[in-house]
């Protein structure tokens, strides 16, 4: 009896789990197809890199978004359960909420096993294979994004370019004149060739001009030079202001033991993603009770705002522990005791509040 029980409600999450999982890696690839279409359309990224990234990022999306999923498998399962009253039934037969517990736990303890290694292992890998393709790409970027015959303003008319025409093979403009403007000083560039690379330490992108000259200053002024130069370099976008971050992209080995802030704070957070999976189960059980009335959906709202704020919480936390805030040892886990304490309040609150009424 019990084992047909356990199978019922296993199937019952699993199926949802599934479900949930499904539309949200679904929306979060869409929009990330959507972003780098449009990086190929600008000439940043070459088409045939495309798929190749999203098909790398997707499975760090599908392993980070696994944990809501199962949460909201859980409330949508078993609050089909309350909603046709079978929970009134199985109760009626023994089974309380401790009985629940155990092939929900269950589950959440195998996920947790699989979506650990994927957090420590798989995801920095392909992080990894990412940044090596997005490099690659960056180098032989398709710029027929930058349009021939045209001129083209770059950081709110700093900088402007135009290229008579664009190579066979689309990796390179020919006959190239730049006006840039810094700080006062007016430069003009003309050159035979030029194409697009990008710095894979900093994330910026440059122009890099081939066998042409440098005009520098006001004609007739004293400080005016011409410069003749075989390769000449243009900043044309600079990389994040943050810095071009690769922790996400080290080896979990080779992070056990840094005193760096910021791999400490990845390696806990990838450790927070099989923890996640657990403490969310323990707090679905009781966060989805709900009468017939309330319909399958009834805690739903609540139990979205609750991930919400544990998930920006967790964020904060991270922040705080790159920032020297915290110190490790507290670092992100203080973060998973409020789903537990949350959970067992819910597990205690008939009784709290049966006490409450008799003061």
């Amino acid at each position: 009896m019990g084992s047909i029980i356990d199978r019922y409600l296993v199937r019952e999450v699993v199926l949802t789990w599934l479900a949930v999982t499904l539309v949200l890696w679904l929306i979060l690839v869409s929009a990330r197809l959507s972003r780098y279409l449009a990086q190929a359309a600008a000439g940043e990224l070459p088409g045939a890199a495309v798929f190749r990234l999203l098909g790398l990022k997707s499975v760090e999306f599908l392993v980070f978004i696994m944990p809501l999923a199962l949460f909201l498998g859980v409330m949508l399962g078993l609050g089909r359960l309350y909603k046709d009253s079978e929970m009134v039934a199985l109760a009626a037969c023994g089974v309380g909420t401790a009985r629940l517990y155990r092939p929900l736990m269950a589950l959440a303890l195998v996920a947790a096993l699989v979506l650990g290694w994927a957090a420590l292992y798989l995801v920095p890998h392909t992080a990894a294979l990412g940044y090596e393709v997005r490099t690659q790409a960056q180098q032989t970027a398709d710029i027929s994004g930058v349009g021939a015959g045209r001129f083209k303003e770059i950081r709110g008319g700093a900088l402007v370019f135009y290229a008579e025409s664009i190579s066979r093979d689309r990796a390179s403009m020919e006959k190239v004149f730049v006006h840039a403007r810094d700080e006062g000083v007016e430069r003009v560039i003309v050159a035979d060739r030029a194409y697009q690379t990008w710095d894979a330490d900093t994330g910026d992108r440059f122009l890099v001009l081939v066998d042409g000259r440098r005009y520098e200053g006001l004609p007739g002024q004293a400080d005016y030079q011409v410069l003749e130069f075989r390769q000449h370099g243009v900043l044309l976008e600079p990389g994040p202001a943050s810095g071009f971050r690769k922790e996400d992209a080290t080896p979990s080995h080779a992070l056990w033991g840094s005193r760096d802030r910021r791999e400490q704070a990845e390696l806990q957070w990838r450790l927070s993603v099989p923890v996640a999976a657990l403490v969310l189960v323990f707090m679905a059980v009781p966060l989805c009770r709900t009468t017939p009335r309330q319909g399958r959906y009834g805690r739903l709202a609540v139990g979205v705002l609750a991930f919400i704020i544990y998930y920006n919480l967790m964020g904060t936390a991270r922040v705080w522990l790159e920032q020297g805030a915290l110190p490790p040892i507290i670092g992100i886990w203080w973060v998973h005791l409020l789903p537990i304490l949350l959970g067992v309040l819910l597990l205690q609150w008939a009784r709290l509040r049966r006490l409450w009424v008799r003061t």
